[in-house]
């Protein structure tokens, strides 16, 4: 994962973000600014405060204390780009069917870490991921 060496509130919930590898991605961060605790971030002005984290891993709003990390940010412009399946629906694929970390890994023939990675939107779920989960059935 590359480090965050800049990022610029857009509106009205984007992040433009740019990387250490000299990527930039835009990145709609809706489900952040409306979850509890982070309602001040709803202000535009306010939203408008981002600043990058200390050690390049995230993004802060340092007069409130919230922030989002980098591999988050990475993960949601992936999935918005439709270059990734979405930790949601993946584990909405996992409750549906009753598996377990371990049932999904042996389902989809991966490592329990790694099912573990996606179900937490730790890490994208690649679209060859996605699509053999949802050939599964």
């Amino acid at each position: 994962m590359s480090k965050i060496i800049r990022v610029k509130a857009l509106p009205p919930r984007r992040l433009r973000v740019s990387w250490k590898n000299g990527k930039q991605t835009e990145t709609d961060v809706s489900r952040y600014l409306d979850a509890p605790g982070h309602e001040r971030l709803r202000n535009p002005k306010f939203f408008a405060g981002v600043r990058v984290e200390k050690w390049d891993h995230g993004v802060e709003w340092p007069k409130a204390d919230i922030g989002i990390p980098a591999e988050a940010i990475y993960r949601l412009s992936k999935e918005q780009a439709g270059e990734a399946f979405s930790t949601e629906r993946f584990n909405a694929w996992m409750k549906q069917r009753g598996l377990s970390i371990g049932a999904a890994a042996q389902a989809l023939h991966l490592a329990r870490r790694t099912i573990i990675s996606y179900s937490t939107g730790a890490r994208p779920i690649p679209l060859y991921i996605g699509l053999a989960y949802e050939g599964w059935d």
